[in-house]
């Protein structure tokens, strides 16, 4: 072979180990479009199947809040209920008090019309006695007529004398008989009217048992509310420490027992009430959001739960600050400590101080206190340690805001 003919096969080749070069990497660079394709498509699949799945999370917890709230509103329906069913158990029991206390009265008015009648009965026997005894007289002595008797008077005098007696001892006979008659009819009227008070009583009587029976069936409603008062409270507690897992928003469970909770917010406002707002701070006048009149009680600013309503509608007193146990429980600002009370229920081991002006700040849920009722305390100064004591789910602090005794948005003052 010449060398041009070797020089042209290597050319021609080199070109065809090119060409197959290249079809082998186009065909190799297919094959790996083809597999990231798949990989594309598998991923984007997951990625559906992670969306449906946060869709469906975010629709139960749409659904889990608006169920809540559904709840919370039919607890608040529930208690109005038991309220209107207390104000008519008042008024029942008002009404049978009032019945009984007619009942007795008419019972003692039966009592002595009863002796009344008994007495005009003894003395209309008495009479009566007197009256046939007489009668049994005459005629012992004969039915002689008074013209017989006048007749055989001897003389003008005697018979003048028999006349007069005659007609005396006729008189006498009319009014006995005129007594008597009397008397039965005084008995027979006064029977009457004691008949109508027994009447009367037997319908006081009714309406006696007719009440305590409306009475029960109300007290009986009453605890059947309670009851579900009780459930549906139990379940939305149950949601509210559910959600409040996810989002830290429900420290604090739903309470139904309503004296309790009364009798806290009594003891607040006396010991606000006596105070006289005599606290060392100055706080007049209007607060706009985020005054900064009054510091953060805790270190911790983040709020589980905002003034004045839970994400489903319940009210909400305060705010929530979220801190470990033990943390600690700054005063908002210099005043005097009012109030000390530690218990197991409602707001747990609490504080309230008066800051002057009518402004008065409360910490709740702690799980111990370092003052004492008549302490005064400056901004900033620790008068506790965070907890979870009374109605709580967790470690938070409950932090109020009142003006005047009422509970106002704490973040305008903070």
């Amino acid at each position: 072979m010449s060398k041009f003919t070797i020089k042209v096969l290597s050319v021609v080749m080199s070109i065809a180990l090119a060409f197959t070069t290249a079809s082998y990497c186009l065909v190799a660079d297919a094959k790996t479009a083809s597999e990231l394709q798949q990989e594309k498509q598998k991923i984007q699949e997951e990625i559906d199947d992670a969306q449906d799945k946060i869709d469906e999370l975010a629709q139960e917890k749409a659904e889990t809040e608006e169920y809540l709230s559904a709840l919370t509103e039919k607890i608040n329906l529930l208690q109005d209920k038991i309220d209107n069913l207390e104000s008519d158990k008042a008024t029942l029991q008002a009404e049978i008090d009032s019945i009984q206390a007619s009942i007795d009265t008419t019972i003692e008015e039966i009592e002595e019309a009863q002796e009344q009648i008994d007495e005009k009965q003894e003395l209309f026997d008495e009479c009566y006695a007197l009256y046939c005894q007489r009668l049994r007289a005459m005629y012992v002595s004969g039915s002689v007529s008074n013209l017989e008797v006048i007749l055989t008077c001897p003389d003008m005098s005697s018979m003048l004398t028999r006349s007069q007696m005659i007609k005396s001892v006729s008189e006498k006979d009319s009014e006995a008989l005129n007594e008597l008659i009397t008397i039965m009819e005084e008995i027979e009227a006064e029977k009457a009217a004691l008949e109508d008070k027994r009447t009367e009583l037997d319908q006081a009587k009714a309406d006696l048992e007719a009440d305590k029976e409306a009475l029960q069936a109300s007290i009986n409603e009453i605890d059947s509310a309670k009851s579900e008062l009780d459930a549906e409270a139990a379940e939305a507690n149950a949601i509210m420490e559910k959600l409040g897992a996810e989002t830290s928003e429900y420290m604090e469970k739903i309470e139904t027992n309503k004296e309790e909770l009364q009798q806290v917010q009594n003891e607040i406002n006396a010991a606000i009430n006596s105070s006289g707002s005599s606290g060392g701070g100055s706080y007049s006048g209007s607060t706009g959001s985020g005054s900064g009149v009054l510091c953060y009680p805790t270190d911790g600013r983040t709020i589980s739960a905002g003034f004045p309503n839970y994400a489903s509608g319940g009210y909400h007193g305060g705010v929530d600050f979220p801190v470990p146990t033990g943390s600690n429980v700054y005063a908002a600002g210099d005043g005097k400590v009012i109030l000390v009370k530690y218990l197991n229920y409602s707001y747990g081991y609490h504080v309230v101080i008066d800051h002057g002006d009518g402004l008065s700040t409360l910490y709740a849920h702690n799980s111990s206190i370092n003052v004492n009722v008549g302490d005064y305390v400056t901004q900033g100064q620790i008068i506790a340690l965070s907890g979870s004591t009374g109605n709580s789910t967790g470690p938070h602090c409950h932090f109020e805001v009142r003006v005047n005794g009422s509970q106002v948005n704490p973040l305008s003052y903070l």
